[in-house]
């Protein structure tokens, strides 16, 4: 027979710390069964650190997350060991291209050529390859008091966040100074925000390669994040569902320093992500810090740039010889 009022000591598995919302301090709960396991997850941090890293490699690596990247930037996603592919896009419109000098064979020295529509440009990685990497820190007394799936929900897409806009940002300060990146400058529009983004469609419209693209579709827009805000505001005022629908064509927002506005050509693919053996993309990993009694966290991947574009550029009149040299298909636009 069972006595009610029978002492029981007090163990691991039947006391639990509760933080009060609204005092400071903490209380003792005890009851005289075993507490389920699904009220200490709550408080144990190495659950909510296997939760995050299963929750994040699972999203990183899903073909959701492939879908989204592809939409945002024109990507290619390769096996292990295998190289960038390059790809050979025929020239829409003729251009003359201007180059280093070169010498023919009548020692003539050549500034500029003639691309004719038709031509083939060849692209080829840049000669930095990025490094995306996030590492971050979670110390076990600051989850001690508990915590919720919607707070680990809002962290994880914060990370994501963070991430999407940095690995951004590292992509733009590697475009600014590509070979294939040509570079204008504009005056800054100032106004409202409305004001603000019709002067920038004009600037991005009237600055469309031809020869790789004929309308402002054909781009994706990398531009920095500072200015989200006013073209929310001015989507909203349009009366349009977002920044992308306002400005006809899709965006993709970088932060850190601003290196301006980038036109990539969707027919060209710009990041090349190596797959590791196991097919995955991303790789998360969680390393437990006795010293510190926490746990480091580091999310990272490999990219390639396959921004350097190149094009044979008669430096003969009979064609007889020809030189490759950069193209420009990246237009970097400045505002000032």
């Amino acid at each position: 027979m069972k006595l009610t009022n029978q002492y029981v000591a007090p163990t691991r598995t039947n006391v639990k710390h509760l933080t009060s919302t609204y005092e400071n301090g903490s209380t003792i709960q005890f009851a005289s069964g075993n507490i389920r396991s699904e009220d200490l997850a709550a408080t144990d941090v190495s659950v909510y650190v296997e939760a995050l890293t299963e929750g994040l490699s699972e999203f990183l690596n899903s073909n959701e997350w492939r879908q989204a990247a592809m939409e945002a930037t024109p990507c290619e996603f390769r096996p292990a060991g295998s190289e960038a592919s390059g790809q050979q896009i025929i020239t829409m419109a003729d251009r003359t291209v201007s180059f280093d000098p070169r010498k023919n064979w009548d020692n003539e020295t050549i500034s500029e050529g003639p691309v004719l529509a038709g031509s083939v440009i060849f692209t080829e990685p840049t000669s930095e390859a990025l490094l995306i990497s996030k590492r971050f820190t979670i110390l076990d007394h600051t989850l001690m008091a508990g915590f919720t799936e919607q707070s680990m929900n809002q962290t994880a897409e914060k990370l994501l966040r963070d991430i999407e806009y940095e690995a951004a940002g590292s992509i733009a300060k590697i475009l600014s100074t590509a070979p294939s990146t040509e570079s204008v400058s504009e005056t800054k529009p100032t106004g409202k925000p409305v004001e603000i983004a019709e002067d920038l469609i004009d600037i991005l419209t009237t600055h469309v390669n031809q020869t790789v693209g004929t309308t402002l579709e054909d781009f994706v827009v990398l531009l920095p994040a500072t200015l989200l805000a006013v073209l929310e505001r001015a989507a909203q005022r349009a009366g349009v569902e977002d920044i992308e629908a306002l400005i006809g064509t899709s965006v993709q927002p970088y932060s850190g320093t601003d290196y301006g506005l980038f036109m990539l050509p969707k027919m060209f693919t710009s990041l090349s992500y190596r797959e590791g053996r196991n097919g995955d993309v991303w790789k998360i990993e969680a390393t437990r810090k006795g010293g510190i009694q926490g746990w480091d966290i580091e999310i990272m991947t490999i990219v390639d740039i396959i921004a350097n574009g190149k094009v044979r550029v008669k430096l003969s009149a009979d064609g007889l010889q020809t030189e490759a040299v950069a193209f420009p298909m990246i237009t970097r636009i400045t505002l000032s």
